[in-house]
């Protein structure tokens, strides 16, 4: 983020000769951290994924993540040219597909091999060490029989050598389209608070799906940033932390604020203590203390408030009146914040985050205002020593 201010364009007030000069200089240097992490981000996850599927299948972890590794190699990473140099194109977010289909299906083909003995035995009399890699080598072989070909036949119908993440990019293709629309983020962000709703993690469960989606665009704006072209994608990085998880689901800090002036002293005190940590998006106290979960009276603008922020950020967006995300940034940032970093220091980006905050707090007022009342009569009841259905 540091190296790409925006402060090399000519035509812009903010344009900075000694920044320009200095990124024209030094950054293809400074880059180097970005390189070794997000750049080559699917190595990491080939392995992650290969050695904990590995391990629920009580395989040896570290022969299934090296396993797992080894097949998005063979199909992602191409050798070029003499002497021989590996083409790393497909090493960042936009071989993310590709690494978890090909990761499975390793770890798929060691356990085939695995239950039904295989695999190369050698005499007890061999260290285990050394029978462990004698064991590996049929998968690797399988694996070599089932890929190489796949090669091939990718490279001899796709124009000009096309290798497999290409294929696997124009597969998804669709998926991420639509993911990058309003329809689709309101189906997404509705599919998450409804589950949430129900006392389900919604956004771990949905961002299991739609996380390689947002990684990808996130990696198709920072070049798009970097050739200094328009960015591309809308719902990249953390564009649902900036503007529609405010608190966390439900865009629960402006409930926690409406809680904690309300003249409930019940909800008061649960909002009191659900501010700060609703800060940095953990909306654990107010969701259960409230509670909103099974709550058809708060479920409402918890459900709806969300669809009304994705739609008001992804005009604004689409627009041009704010930036676009381009910049991973960390979900337990406070969301106004995470606005303006994970956008290029977009000061309009900012404002809008902290509008949307302002916005469900608001929203949220009436219906604990009603919840209030609800639970005033609750109390009266139960003083009274009646029966008061929950």
């Amino acid at each position: 983020m540091l190296l790409n201010l925006p402060l090399t364009d000519p035509n812009n007030f903010m344009y900075s000769e000694w920044y320009t000069n200095l990124m024209a200089e030094h950054k293809g240097n400074w880059l180097q951290p970005f390189y070794a992490t997000l750049g080559m981000s699917c190595l990491f996850i080939s392995f992650g994924i290969g050695s904990s599927l590995g391990k629920q299948y009580g395989l040896p972890e570290v022969t299934s993540g090296f396993l797992s590794l080894f097949a998005f190699l063979m199909v992602a990473a191409p050798v070029d040219g003499w002497p021989p140099a590996i083409n790393a194109s497909y090493l960042d977010s936009k071989g993310m597909f590709t690494a978890i289909v090909f990761s499975y299906l390793a770890i798929e083909v060691y356990r085939f091999m695995q239950t039904r003995n295989m695999t190369i035995r050698l005499p007890e009399q061999v260290p285990p060490a050394i029978a462990r890699s004698f064991e590996s080598l049929t998968p690797v072989i399988a694996l070599i029989l089932i890929l190489q070909p796949l090669n091939l036949l990718v490279a001899s119908v796709g124009e000009g050598g096309m290798l497999v993440p290409q294929l696997m990019m124009e597969i998804f293709k669709p998926l991420v389209s639509a993911a990058d629309s309003l329809p689709g983020l309101l189906f997404i962000v509705l599919l998450v608070h409804v589950l949430r709703f129900c006392g389900l993690h919604g956004a771990n469960i949905v961002t299991g799906v739609i996380g390689a989606i947002m990684l990808t665009n996130l990696s198709a704006n920072q070049a798009a940033l970097e050739a200094g072209e328009a960015l591309p994608a809308i719902f990249a990085g953390g564009f649902l932390d900036s503007f529609v998880y405010l608190g966390g689901s439900g865009a629960t800090l402006g409930l926690a604020i409406a809680m904690s002036i309300s003249k409930s002293a019940h909800l008061r005190s649960i909002g009191r203590l659900s501010v700060v940590p609703g800060l940095f998006n953990i909306n654990e106290p107010v969701l259960f203390g409230a509670p909103i979960v099974m709550n058809p009276i708060l479920g409402i603008p918890f459900i709806v408030v969300p669809l009304i922020n994705v739609t008001v950020a992804y005009l604004a967006t689409s627009l041009d009146l704010v930036g676009r995300v381009v910049a991973l940034v960390p979900w337990t940032t406070p969301g106004p914040l995470a606005a303006f970093l994970g956008t290029n220091f977009s000061i309009s980006a900012l404002i809008l985050s902290l509008a949307l905050v302002a916005f469900s707090t608001v929203a949220y007022l009436p219906f604990l205002r009603v919840y209030a009342k609800s639970l005033e009569s609750q109390e009266q009841s139960e003083a009274q020593g009646e029966a008061v259905p929950a």
